[in-house]
């Protein structure tokens, strides 16, 4: 075996390394430090941005529609003098729907009853079995759904059929200015 001499590594002058304390400055690192605080600052700011503005866009679509959307509005169903006291008229209205930006006309078919005097019933001609359309049968004085033989009374409760629950009552009223029949949809 080989015996070596350490007494000769240790002669040797220090190590300029970072460790022992000794490490001299230059001007292109202290450039290329200041480059890289920039970059890192840029970065990090792109970074704040982008996830800023997803977060604004995240919250809107959150928080929903404004509140005055969700309500619904009245609209004109006729008048009084169009309606005959106890008996449901059919009334086709014109329905603006909006879903997010997509805005559409859609149609909804409403039965009003008119009591004679001064209060009017709204009832939705949506069947709540299946959602067909159902018609006012005058003779037999009640409303049936062509679908599946679904039966309704004139106040819009289930006699007869699969539908599990009566027809949906909507909010209506009578403005005294002129005997309009109004209805919230």
């Amino acid at each position: 075996m080989r015996r070596v001499d350490f007494e000769v590594l240790d002669n040797w002058p220090p190590v300029g390394n970072h460790a022992s304390g000794y490490m001299p400055q230059t001007p292109e690192s202290s450039t290329a430090a200041g480059r890289r605080r920039t970059l890192v600052l840029f970065v990090n700011t792109t970074i704040a941005l982008i996830g800023g503005g997803l977060s604004a866009l995240l919250g809107a679509f959150a928080f929903g529609p404004k509140a005055s959307a969700a309500g619904g509005r009245w609209i004109r169903a006729g008048t009084t003098s169009d309606l005959k006291p106890d008996e449901p008229v059919a009334r086709v209205l014109a329905v603006s729907r909006v879903d997010g930006w997509y805005r559409e006309r859609a149609t909804e078919t409403v039965f009003l009853v008119w009591d004679g005097d001064r209060t009017v019933r709204a009832l939705s001609a949506t069947c709540t079995h299946l959602g067909c359309q159902v018609q006012w049968n005058a003779k037999d004085k009640k409303f049936k759904c062509p679908c599946h033989g679904g039966i309704y009374a004139a106040d819009g409760t289930v006699l007869a059929g699969p539908p599990p629950r009566p027809l949906d009552a909507i909010e209506a009223r009578i403005d005294p200015a002129d005997t309009s029949v109004l209805v919230r949809l």
